[in-house]
């Protein structure tokens, strides 16, 4: 009898792990490690030290493993959504630990959403690729990394300018112009999957550069995501498996009580071209555009001022106030680019970043890749200026490039008023013209009064400053308006 119920217990304690798969202490079992569902076991124990790192989960998992394995299926359409432990960690980051930064992109997603949704047809590209700049930049139109890319999109400045012909400078960034951007990330996309042939591999080389991607590719000897997952920089490893992770939480938030409470309108707004000086704090404080509604709306204007350098720029005025703008226009303009004596006297400096033609010297081991990079250049940019048909360079060949050279000149100086809350009306007051009347024999007050309209005897004794002893004589000159 003893030995019976020792067996029982034995069994129930062998069978208690897999009970409720809500929760499971190891990670789901893998496939096949062949085809598009590859994985390398050998990591396993790298990836989930890395997940730990970086989301500070247990390794018991929260979601049953095969709902998000089924669900991923389901939703796969040209770039595939791998299930494995590492996107299973992902999907946990952000259903608990970032559960508010998921429910931010949802607040906010259709602020953008049906841009990026424009532009990805356009260029015949995944719709599923939207997701992206979740990742990228949390939906922020000004998101400035550590490294200096920014936007949307996340560009650096020389792939902006050299790549995309994005205006980049102290008066314009179209990093931060969300449609502009956008469409220059689905440029570069198309140009990444052309390359090579695997969108795993193409998002890996938006993150970390073509040029890693392809390195890492010769030190495992692999040529999917997956496969050379090892030789891939840290970041580029989470990457991906971000990306997959976001796509189910955008579709499946509701299933992990995770909803939008409070959504992000888009305030419509029309366009001008301004061409010469502007004074955007004047400009706002005339057109009486609250200071944050101008942020929200020109994101890409980054200065205090517009130049007159002979370059148009483009403004978006609130659609609430275009109207007043419109019948104030010239007003407005004039008021926003006026200058005063007192500031055209008084110098103050102001800077100019100008391209100076440089060259540089490879030096050994060195990629066309790191040239650019040190250089801060694209690799198209420096292929077309040397006239480079291949990547290949050789040590101690001197390549062509152009520096941007920050150099001080004197202009006058801008009234820098500070920003306004309260919006100001503009007026133009017309000066009337002041009337007299010369005083006759025998007239009196009283009469004079009469022969005017809305002329009285007090108001004539006001604007003359008669005392009541004044007599009034022939040939005298009285103000009467």
């Amino acid at each position: 009898m003893l030995h019976r119920l020792l067996s029982l217990m034995a069994l129930l304690l062998f069978a208690l792990p897999g009970l409720g798969q809500i929760t499971a202490a190891l990670p789901p079992t893998q496939e096949h490690t062949t085809g598009k569902n590859y994985f390398p076991t050998d990591d396993l124990v790298a990836i989930d030290s890395l997940a730990l790192v970086e989301q500070g989960l247990p390794t018991a998992f929260m979601i049953d493993p095969s709902i998000v394995s089924n669900r991923l299926k389901g939703l796969q359409n040209q770039i595939p959504l791998n299930y494995n432990f590492q996107t299973h960690q992902f999907v946990e980051y952000f259903a608990f630990r970032k559960a508010e930064f998921t429910q931010r992109m949802l607040e906010k997603r259709d602020l953008y959403f049906p841009l990026y949704e424009k532009y990805l047809k356009q260029y015949n590209l995944p719709e599923e690729l939207k997701y992206l700049s979740l990742i990228e930049s949390g939906l922020e139109p000004r998101a400035l990394s550590n490294k200096g890319a920014g936007g949307l999109w996340q560009f650096m400045p020389y792939t902006a300018r050299g790549d995309f012909g994005l205006r980049v400078d102290g008066v314009v960034d179209e990093r931060f112009d969300p449609e502009k951007a956008t469409e220059a990330a689905c440029k570069y996309l198309k140009q990444l999957y052309r390359v090579f042939g695997d969108w795993h591999l193409a998002l890996a080389a938006y993150n970390t550069g073509p040029g890693n991607v392809k390195r890492a590719i010769r030190k495992c000897g692999r040529s999917d995501f997956w496969g050379i997952y090892n030789c891939l920089p840290k970041q580029t490893r989470a990457y991906v498996p971000q990306f997959i992770a976001m796509d189910y939480m955008m579709n499946y938030h509701a299933d992990h009580a995770i909803h939008a409470e409070k959504w992000v309108k888009k305030i419509p707004f029309d366009t001008i071209q301004v061409k010469g000086f502007l004074n955007l704090n004047r400009l706002k404080q005339f057109a009486s555009i609250h200071v944050d509604t101008f942020q929200v709306i020109n994101p890409h204007l980054v200065g205090t001022t517009i130049p007159n350098d002979n370059k148009t720029v483009v403004v978006h005025i609130p659609r609430s106030r275009i109207s007043y703008f419109n019948a104030n226009r010239r007003a407005i303009l004039d008021s926003a680019s006026y200058v005063s004596q007192k500031q055209s006297d008084s110098l103050a400096a102001l800077f100019v970043d100008k391209l100076v033609k440089r060259r540089y010297q490879v030096k050994r081991g060195q990629s066309l890749y790191d040239v650019a990079r040190i250089l801060q250049v694209s690799v198209l940019e420096l292929k077309h200026l040397n006239r480079l048909k291949t990547n290949r360079i050789k040590r101690g060949k001197q390549l062509v490039y152009f520096a941007r050279v920050r150099e001080k000149v004197m202009q006058a100086a801008v009234d820098s008023s500070a920003d306004v809350e309260e919006p100001i009306v503009v007026k133009k007051v017309k000066k009337a013209k002041i009337r007299y009347y010369k005083v006759r024999s025998g007239d009196t007050l009283s009469d004079i009064a009469e022969r005017h309209q809305g002329l009285t005897v007090t108001k004539l004794k006001k604007l003359n400053r008669m005392r009541a002893s004044t007599t009034l004589r022939p040939g005298m000159r009285l103000r009467i308006s």
